[in-house]
């Protein structure tokens, strides 16, 4: 996956990829209804644009399934949130995740079970790499 298929992804967008994330399948209607529970044509064309963009970039593969065309997301959730927070640090941390850690750190936030998992990620990424 290119770094500019992930540049820019308006919540609308999100919302999509979230709910495709959900079911891994999904046609317009799926998503409409889960979308927009009030229905209405407007709503279905919203949600076809919506899966028009992100199929453009890439992010959503769509076949043809009979009568409708299903749609799949092509991006892990996880790839999609690394993306974003590498464009967060390196638009404000100076391309330095320290900043945006740091603050995540210091605010307060963060459970104690999230606090070991990050010391254990940082450990095992400084045994990798041999580093202290």
């Amino acid at each position: 996956m290119k770094k500019d298929q992930l540049a820019s992804i308006p919540d609308a967008e999100l919302r999509v990829l979230e709910e495709l994330w959900q079911r891994e399948d999904a046609t317009i209607r799926d998503l409409r209804d889960a979308l927009y529970p009030e229905g209405g044509s407007s709503k279905f064309a919203t949600v076809q644009k919506l899966l028009s963009r992100l199929v453009e970039k890439e992010l959503v593969e769509r076949r043809h399934d009979g009568a409708n065309w299903v749609f799949r997301s092509n991006v892990a959730r996880d790839d999609l949130i690394g993306g974003e927070l590498r464009r967060v640090a390196d638009r404000l941390g100076g391309q330095s995740m320290t900043p945006l850690l740091t603050f995540l750190v210091e605010a307060g936030g963060l459970t104690a079970k999230e606090k070991a998992h990050l010391r254990g990620l940082l450990d095992k990424g400084s045994a990798t790499k041999g580093r202290d």
